[in-house]
């Protein structure tokens, strides 16, 4: 039986989004450019949408979903993380602390990956590059990257960032005394994020419910009738060229075999080849991209104002963002 990978729980986004000491771990633990799959969503299964004509696509990259304006695009992720470490590390120094806040890890991302969105979604659409890298990013997985660690930080430190002298506790009141200087409500993570969002336990970032919105919306796409049949012609185009053991391309590119490795194998490149090639054969990215598109055309369609919401509250982030680095 072709094999589905299984679906880890997804860990809920802590407020703040950088908090001590996972503040400094942010971006450690990545290996290869493949998504990995998703828990299905708890709520209620989307109701089934009314499906358009499918572009016949080896790549959806460059064209829109409904959900792109309600989710902070690379550029501006970076920004508002940008901001957030100037404003941490100003924090600090005037608690008299020593800290400089870590630079971002060397982005993964490819030269085909989208810039209205995080996340490729349905794989690595370049067959140049899936002949090269198979599914690991272009380049490899760099030896900084693969042997990260997570530094430790101190009492003090901590108490700085969050407010708070209990590890378990992601927000403290502030308060405390830290070199003749009173730690801010919520430590100086805190104090950025009120800077950032009007709030100090404000979330940097996409809110958590567009973060489940979206993979709510490719789980529903992946399970759709039209995208099931897609992959099954898919498997069997893969079958011919050798390659058997996946449902789907999500199966194969999460193939926990391919993480440990800083770059790809033989046996990588026969697979991510063959999908590739079988993609674009059976018009796969098309079809599950017009379904994704449905899908998250009905999410717009069913709140227009909390998404509303949503998107003032981006905006309000990058607006604060582009002053803070202005300044």
């Amino acid at each position: 039986m072709p094999r589905r990978p299984s679906r880890p729980r997804r860990p809920r986004r802590i407020s703040g989004l950088l908090v001590l000491p996972l503040l400094l771990a942010a971006g450690c633990a990545g290996a290869t450019a493949a998504p990995q799959p998703v828990e299905k969503a708890s709520q209620s299964p989307l109701p089934m949408p009314t499906v358009g004509v499918a572009p016949v696509t080896d790549s959806a990259n460059a064209l829109p979903l409904p959900l792109d304006g309600y989710l902070l695009n690379p550029a501006q992720l970076a920004s508002v993380q940008q901001a957030q470490a100037k404003l941490i590390d100003s924090c600090m120094a005037g608690l008299g602390l020593d800290f400089r806040y870590p630079p971002a890890p060397k982005d993964l991302r490819d030269p085909d990956a989208p810039t209205t969105r995080i996340d490729g979604r349905y794989g690595r659409q370049d067959a140049q590059l899936s002949a090269r890298w198979g599914y690991h990013p272009e380049g490899g997985v760099p030896a900084d990257r693969a042997n990260a660690k997570m530094p430790e930080q101190s009492a003090e430190v901590r108490v700085a960032a969050t407010g708070s002298d209990q590890l378990k506790v992601h927000f403290g009141p502030g308060g405390q005394i830290i070199n003749g200087h009173k730690v801010p409500e919520h430590g100086c993570v805190g104090q950025a994020n009120r800077r950032l969002t009007g709030t100090p336990d404000g979330l940097i970032g996409d809110p958590q419910s567009m973060g489940d919105a979206k993979f709510r919306t490719l789980d529903a796409a992946r399970e759709h009738p039209r995208t099931q049949a897609a992959f099954a012609q898919w498997a069997a185009c893969m079958k011919e060229r050798g390659v058997t053991g996946y449902a789907d391309p999500i199966a194969a590119m999460s193939d926990p075999e391919w993480n440990r490795t800083p770059e790809p194998g033989e046996r990588e490149l026969k697979v991510a080849g063959a999908d590739a090639d079988c993609r674009h054969r059976t018009n796969v990215v098309g079809i599950w991209y017009s379904v994704d598109f449905a899908y998250q055309q009905e999410v717009l369609d069913a709140d227009p104002a909390g998404m509303a919401q949503v998107k003032a509250g981006l905006e309000t982030q990058v607006r604060s963002a582009a002053e803070v680095l202005g300044g």
